[in-house]
């Protein structure tokens, strides 16, 4: 059974996400600082580290630096001061969701639910890893670089999951080639990987180009058009 390690200083939060939690299939295990944080990680890795970003003894980010293995832990931060900010930057430190509270009981339970099961996918995101390593490339990226190795980590992490990925960098540096290296390593990439640059699109054009149009809906429109939602449906 999957493990979950709830970090807050707030009883009441701790008490009801535990039966929450466990009400999901997962036993839990529950801290109130960083200090009884880091103890509970001595004793058993977490599948999951849902901790509150503020906590009396520092901040719940920090708790990144004292998993042994990153890679076998999904780490949520929880904070009630969120801003697009803090929330890339916790991203860009390793943690693998963010949420703002008072949290959101179906997209905590969404999360959740994204948690490979003990042996699922584990070994799926190992062979992908010792892969890349060794080719110094994965999909149309290439490279050995330190820097490389680390995207080459990120994409492998999150590649196998359904989780939504938000690729931010200046024009030019392979964003594109980048999502599409995560379409090929994930269970969608039999269906469709469709690129969209929205910002060479009309405006007048973009809600047809993204959701389609019935033949005769408006003036012009002399057949059926799909949009790209649904051309790309299941990838």
């Amino acid at each position: 059974m999957p493990h979950v390690l709830l970090v807050d200083d707030d009883a009441e939060t701790l008490d009801w996400l535990s039966e929450f939690v466990k009400a999901e299939g997962f036993t839990v295990a529950t801290a109130d600082s960083l200090r009884a944080a880091r103890i509970q990680l001595t004793r058993l890795v977490p599948d999951v580290l849902l901790s509150d970003l503020l906590l009396p003894d520092g901040q719940g980010i920090e708790l990144l630096e004292h998993l042994e293995k990153r890679d076998a832990t999904e780490f949520v931060l929880m904070t009630g001061h969120a801003s697009i900010e803090s929330a890339i930057d916790a991203l860009r430190a390793g943690t693998t969701d963010y949420l703002v509270k008072p949290v959101d009981i179906d997209r905590l339970k969404a999360i959740l639910h994204r948690v490979p099961r003990p042996g699922e996918l584990r070994e799926e995101i190992g062979e992908l890893r010792s892969e890349l390593r060794k080719l110094g490339r994965m999909g149309q990226l290439l490279g050995n670089s330190p820097p490389m190795q680390r995207l080459y980590d990120q994409l492998a992490r999150v590649a196998p999951t359904s989780a939504t990925v938000l690729l931010i960098g200046e024009s030019d540096t392979g964003k594109e080639i980048a999502a599409q290296t995560i379409h090929e390593l994930s269970r969608r990439k039999r269906a469709p990987f469709l690129p969209l640059n929205c910002g060479a699109m009309s405006p007048q054009l973009i809600e047809s180009e993204l959701f389609g149009h019935e033949k005769g809906s408006f003036t012009g429109a002399d057949r059926q058009h799909k949009g790209f939602f649904e051309r790309a449906h299941g990838g």
